[in-house]
C-alpha cells in the first residue's frame, strides 16, 4: 500500500487536481485523497496544502515528491533489469532530445524496436537544463545534447556525431548557383530562426556575433526546426539549420542546403546520463544501440559529410 500511496502522491504532483490525478491512476477521488491522507499520517508531516480545491503542497511535501520520484523510478528500473535478465526488456525508454536531434531519432528507435519489441520509447524536447533535471530526479533514463556545455556538471556522456551548419533556402535562381555562403552575407537575407531562448539560437548568435553582427530574423519560433523549414518552402525566407537535416526522409522540396562559411561551425552531439549507481538498465540499452550504429557504420552514411 505504501508504494501505491507513493504513485498517488506522485501523480497529484504533476496533475495539481485531485480529480485528474485520481483519473491517472484509475481510481476514485475520495479513494487518492485518503491514500495521500494516510500517507501523511505514515511519516508524520503534512504534504498537500488543502482548501476548498488543491492549493500546492507543504516544503516537506516536496521533498517526499522528491523521493517518491525516486523510489518509483528505481522500481521500474528494477523491473526493467529483472526483464532484460530474462532476455526480454520491457518497459519505457524516457529520452530527454534537442530538437536538432529530430534527424537521428528514428535510426535509434528503429534498432531499438528491433532488438528489443517490448521497449517503448518516449521521447520529449528539452533544453539541457530540463534534461539534467529529469536525468537527477530519474524521470529521464538518457538525453541527447551537445557535449561542450558547461551545463552537464556530472554527466556521463558518449559522442554520437558532429553537427554542422547550413543556411536552408528557397531553390530559386538567386541562390542556384551557391555551394557555399558566408555568414556575413547570409546575415542580409531574410531569416527565420529559432527563439533566443533555445540553445541552438544561441549558437546562431555567437557565429553572427563573432562577426560583430546582430541580424534580425523576420520571423522566430520556439521550439519547431520544421515550422522554420515550412517557412522556407512556402514564405521564400531562409535559415540555419543542422546541415544533416536535409537527409531526413523524402527531405523537403523546393529547397536546398548552402554551407555557412567563415566561420565553419560544428558542435559535437551525444548521449548523456546519470552518473549514479547503479546505472538505469535503460540508458545500458541505449548506450548498446549508439554503439552498434556507429559499429555497422549506419551512423556516418546518415550523417557524414554532404557535398551538395
Amino acid at each position: 500500500m505504501f508504494f501505491r500511496q507513493l504513485q498517488y502522491l506522485v501523480a497529484l504532483a504533476h496533475e495539481e487536481h485531485f480529480g485528474r490525478a485520481a483519473a491517472r491512476c484509475n481510481v476514485s477521488q475520495p479513494s487518492l485523497s485518503s491514500a495521500i491522507k494516510q500517507l501523511e499520517q505514515t511519516l508524520g508531516v503534512p504534504i498537500v496544502l488543502r482548501g476548498r480545491r488543491f492549493l500546492g503542497f507543504t516544503k516537506e511535501g516536496q521533498r517526499i515528491i522528491e523521493w517518491a520520484e525516486r523510489v518509483i523510478s528505481q522500481r521500474d528500473a528494477m523491473l526493467v533489469e529483472l526483464s532484460g535478465m530474462r532476455e526480454n526488456f520491457e518497459g519505457r525508454l524516457r529520452l530527454g532530445a534537442m530538437p536538432n536531434s529530430s534527424p537521428i531519432l528514428p535510426l535509434l528507435s528503429g534498432l531499438l524496436s528491433r532488438k528489443h519489441p517490448g521497449v517503448e520509447i518516449d521521447i520529449r524536447f528539452l533544453g539541457i537544463e530540463q534534461t539534467k533535471l529529469g536525468l537527477s530526479n530519474f524521470s529521464l533514463d538518457v538525453g541527447i545534447t551537445y557535449l561542450k556545455q558547461a551545463e552537464l556538471g556530472g554527466l556521463r556522456s558518449m559522442p554520437i556525431y558532429v553537427e554542422r551548419l547550413s543556411l536552408l533556402v528557397p531553390d530559386v535562381e538567386e541562390y542556384r548557383n551557391l555551394s557555399v555562403i558566408r555568414w556575413k552575407d547570409a546575415a542580409k537575407l531574410p531569416l527565420c530562426l529559432l527563439d533566443k531562448s533555445m540553445h541552438e539560437r544561441k549558437i546562431v548568435d555567437d557565429a553572427f556575433g563573432r562577426l560583430g553582427l546582430a541580424p534580425k530574423p523576420l520571423v522566430t519560433a520556439s521550439d519547431s526546426i520544421l515550422n522554420l523549414i515550412f517557412h522556407v518552402m512556402f514564405a521564400g525566407l531562409v535559415t540555419v539549420i543542422p546541415k544533416h537535416f536535409v537527409r531526413m526522409p523524402g527531405q523537403f522540396p523546393g529547397v536546398r542546403a548552402i554551407d555557412l562559411i567563415e566561420p565553419e561551425i560544428s558542435q559535437e552531439v551525444g548521449l548523456v546520463w546519470s552518473p549514479n549507481e547503479p546505472m538505469m538498465p535503460m540508458a545500458t540499452v541505449m548506450i548498446s544501440i549508439v554503439n552498434e550504429l556507429r559499429a555497422s557504420g549506419e551512423l556516418e552514411r546518415r550523417l557524414g559529410d554532404l557535398t551538395s
